[in-house]
């Protein structure tokens, strides 16, 4: 009677590998213990024979490598009776993709030193560049993938599910990608994984969706590769914890966006021979994270740390405490920080600068809005604007006051300015206005220099070199050597005494070389009685200097 393709496979493996125990098919003919004796051998049996059905060499691979297995695997995963595909140590070559049919793929595990205790599964010349592994159950575990040939293999080891997945202690080794993922990860656990000279150690490509969620990557290593663990979309609620990325080339981590993540103790070391320093973790859309936390990472020889305080390009998002700074972010690249002594806004270096924008409460009920109250702790304190002193300006603050003061005819906003004057007293201001035409008109506007001069001095004097009475009726006002450069001042005289009338201004020459304002050392003011028209000195007088730029 010929035997069916199971009974020849059992007889197979059996004589290779296991002692086949006694069958208790004459339970009849034997006493009560003998009974119980060969009911249990009963079970046992057929927890053996489930045993082998599991047992990739039942149904015909070839530890060797020498021949194709992958028939093998594909019986095996078709068989309704095998749960999870084992396969013992030895060398197994795969020349078509094995579809597991949601089958577990289980190894003997992995010794450190001892690589022929290892499942070793590696592609056979006619896989050619495709896929070894596909639709593999909830768990694959101490195996070893890797590539016999010279070079890296151009296919994938495994196309893997993306939900409720366990990869654990498993080597790849030489291929283009070790696992790609076709849709979303949600419950994916990669653990104690090592991925050596590949070109992607896991790829995903959210074919179905935009975030993966709850995907843990723990205790892995990335060495000698290209990439590590790529995203093409986003990723949510994610950690990455106790990994290293050692020797890469291009991205340990990538996303286009990622959020309410955890990076805890990971290491990074040597990227490309630690020149062209880059992020440890690199979004595409923006370098940012939104309310992740990140504790205890290093980065060095080539890797930014992007969670290191000061590095803002990179610093976790959400409110977040870093270094007794409340950093506050959001996901376009803008944070604002409060320290103890400063709140300031920052921008990303990708990102052009952002205002500070301060507002004051406000009723959408009632329509009325607070004032903005600037109050200092004590009645002498002083508003201070400056720059930070790490800016090319040395802390000299070169800022304007501007007020939004109307719109003109295409609702555009007009503003009224006010700078100080650098290098000379007061500060300038320009005034816009829509006249009754719709013309936007600019008017010169400022805070003038006062000067109050009496016989011997008065407030103000001290500003000028020289400032005294030089001839009958006149006051000199004046930098001898040239100290301070006047431009086109524009001075009004107001004289106290009801006897005594301004009778014009003599400018001192200076030479500047502009042919866009007239410079001066300084001025003299006259003054004649109102009566007789001759010289004479008020007792005082005022000026206001008002310095154009």
């Amino acid at each position: 009677m010929a035997l069916s393709t199971d009974d020849r496979n059992r007889r197979r493996f059996m004589r290779r590998a296991l002692t086949l125990l006694p069958v208790a098919g004459m339970a009849s003919v034997l006493t009560t213990p003998e009974r119980a004796q060969a009911s249990e051998s009963r079970e046992r049996s057929e927890a053996l024979d489930m045993t082998a059905r599991n047992n990739i060499l039942y149904w015909g691979a070839d530890p060797t490598g020498k021949r194709d297995s992958s028939a093998a695997f594909i019986h095996a995963a078709r068989s309704s009776i095998v749960n999870s595909l084992y396969v013992p140590p030895g060398s197994y070559a795969i020349g078509q993709t094995v579809d597991l049919k949601g089958k577990n793929l289980v190894g003997p595990g992995r010794r450190r030193f001892k690589h022929s205790d290892h499942a070793r599964l590696m592609p056979f010349h006619s896989l050619g560049d495709g896929v070894m592994f596909t639709n593999h159950g909830p768990v694959v575990r101490d195996l070893n993938f890797s590539n016999n040939r010279e070079g890296r293999w151009k296919g994938t080891f495994i196309d893997s599910s993306g939900y409720n997945t366990v990869i654990e202690n498993v080597h790849f080794t030489s291929a283009e990608t070790a696992i790609r993922v076709r849709e979303i990860m949600v419950n994916y656990n990669l653990l104690r994984c090592t991925f050596i000279g590949v070109s992607v150690g896991v790829q995903v490509d959210d074919e179905k969706g935009e975030n993966s969620t709850t995907a843990r990557f723990v205790g892995n290593e990335f060495n000698y590769s290209d990439n590590g663990i790529i995203f093409k979309k986003n990723v949510y609620g994610a950690t990455f914890q106790d990994n290293i990325f050692e020797a890469l080339k291009g991205d340990a981590i990538r996303a286009r966006l990622i959020y309410r993540s955890s990076f805890i103790g990971n290491w990074w070391e040597g990227r490309n021979g630690g020149e062209s320093p880059w992020p440890c973790v690199r979004i595409t859309e923006s370098q940012q994270f939104m309310n992740c936390f990140a504790s205890s990472n290093t980065c060095v020889y080539g890797w930014t740390n992007v969670f290191k305080d000061g590095k803002h390009s990179g610093s976790m998002g959400g409110v977040s405490l870093d270094g007794g700074e409340v950093v506050i972010r959001n996901s376009t690249g803008n944070a604002l920080r409060l320290s103890p002594d400063s709140l300031r806004a920052e921008a990303d270096e990708w990102k052009p600068a952002t205002p500070l924008v301060i507002q004051s409460s406000h009723s959408a009920k009632t329509r009325q809005t607070n004032p903005i109250v600037l109050r200092h702790s004590g009645p002498e304190g002083n508003v201070v604007f400056d720059t930070d002193t790490e800016t090319k300006n040395k802390g000299v603050w070169d800022g304007a006051l501007r007020f939004a003061s109307q719109l003109d005819g295409d609702d555009k906003l007009l503003y009224d300015d006010y700078r100080v004057n650098r290098g000379r007293p007061g500060m300038v201001g320009k005034t816009s206005l829509v006249d009754k035409k719709g013309e936007v008109r600019h008017a010169l506007t400022g805070i003038p220099q006062f000067v109050k001069w009496r016989k011997g001095g008065g407030p103000g004097c001290d500003f000028f070199s020289r400032c005294e009475a030089v001839d009958d009726g006149k006051v000199e006002f004046s930098f001898p050597d040239g100290e301070v450069e006047l431009r086109d001042p524009i001075i009004t005289v107001t004289v106290e005494d009801a006897g005594i009338v301004h009778d014009g201004i003599e400018y001192l020459s200076a030479y500047s070389g502009s042919s866009k304002y007239q410079a001066w050392k300084g001025f003299r003011v006259r003054f004649v009685e109102r009566q007789s028209g001759k010289p004479a000195l008020p007792e005082s007088f005022s000026l206001s200097i008002f310095h154009p730029g």
